[in-house]
């Protein structure tokens, strides 16, 4: 059992999204920017892609399952140091290593990534606002964890050349537990959330298995 319903969840989104306004417009700002990032090449544009998606994992870490959601929910100290330790993994191999590099190809993991990327920051708002939770308490890309971990495996399917296997581990497990609680709580549009999990990673490992061959 859990110890909030549906309700208390949005209403809970809700006060977290009006105690940070504006804050959730520059998220889907930066979320937008890092999918354009990744469509033209700039210079340092990876670096940036990566150190956007380090500030996300931390964020959503720290800022919503620590400081916020703790409040309904106890298990949220252990979700907020996956998120962390996450964080520090994209920020040591995509900011720091380098080893990053997001770029858009017309093949199905390139056209499979592009989706879910935009998937988790356009759609998912929408979704909220449409199934009767109200636009105030819709989830985004850098402030909600769903939809931060839909977006990351969205941009790993976009990385160029093989993808370290170890930043997928985490986003693909929220994906299980997020589609567990959408179960229970009869959230329909998070059902889909296992099988983008699992279907991104068999695309991933698709990818790299063809990466190994050239």
């Amino acid at each position: 059992m859990l110890p909030f319903t549906a309700d208390v969840l949005f209403s809970s989104f809700e006060a977290y999204n009006r105690a940070l306004w504006p804050l959730p417009i520059l998220a889907f700002v930066l979320a937008l920017a890092a999918i354009l990032l990744t469509l033209r090449s700039v210079r340092g544009g990876d670096r940036a892609i990566s150190a956007l998606l380090t500030i996300a994992w931390l964020w959503v870490g720290v800022g919503y399952h620590l400081l916020h959601h703790a409040a309904i929910d106890f298990s949220a100290p252990l979700y907020g140091a996956f998120f962390v330790v996450q964080g520090l993994l994209l920020a040591w191999t995509g900011v720091v290593q380098g080893r990053l590099a997001f770029r858009f190809r017309a093949d199905p993991f390139g056209c499979t990534g592009l989706a879910l990327a935009l998937g988790a920051t356009i759609l998912w708002p929408i979704a909220d606002g449409l199934l009767g939770f109200g636009w105030q308490s819709a989830r985004l890309v850098g402030l909600a964890p769903a939809p931060t971990a839909v977006f990351t495996l969205g941009l790993l399917l976009l990385t160029n050349g093989r993808t370290p296997l170890h930043l997928t581990v985490i986003p693909l497990l929220w994906t299980l537990v997020a589609g567990a609680t959408a179960w229970v709580l009869s959230i329909p549009q998070d059902l889909f959330l296992p099988v983008a999990g699992l279907g991104g990673l068999c695309l991933i490992l698709s990818k790299n298995r063809q990466q190994r061959r050239v």
